[in-house]
């Protein structure tokens, strides 16, 4: 995964696609400000005190998932069942079978934790080269005679 990097609304977005699936297209929002988010991206959007959500475009193939930072293992699951049910629906997948539901759910959910994973490591990256502060050079004592 390339480094992830914070976008023009102040999050982190990646794209994951379902290529076997008609290539639909997910746009992965890991956000603070959930609101400022989606209002930057979409006419529309949830209650402004939803903790995630999803978007999907109309007959276009492409859904939007929005979550936060510490987003639990629940919410994560429940956004992204939302998301395979619109693909396969997308696609005209009329009988889902259990395996083919459980085989897209765990990509999807992987696919978050891999970008959740990637932005925390460049969070922690990025505090252990500045620490807060700036260092600064100092001129080496020199013994006087």
């Amino acid at each position: 995964m390339r480094k992830p990097k914070m976008t023009e609304y102040g999050d982190y977005a990646t794209w994951v696609t379902f290529e076997v699936m008609a290539y639909y297209q997910v746009r992965l929002i890991i956000s603070r400000d959930l609101v400022k988010s989606w209002k930057g991206r979409l006419a529309q959007g949830p209650d402004e005190n939803s903790l995630a959500f999803c978007y999907h475009v109309k007959d276009q193939g492409r859904s939007y998932i929005f979550l936060q930072p510490d987003s639990s293992a629940g919410t994560i699951a429940h956004e992204c069942w939302h998301i395979v049910h619109q693909v396969l629906s997308f696609c005209g997948v009329e009988q889902w079978d259990d395996e083919v539901v459980a085989y897209y759910l765990d990509h999807m959910v992987e696919k978050v934790y891999e970008f959740k994973k990637a932005i925390a490591l460049k969070s922690s990256t990025k505090k252990e080269t500045t620490n807060g502060k700036r260092k600064r050079r100092t001129k080496p004592a020199t013994a006087s005679a």
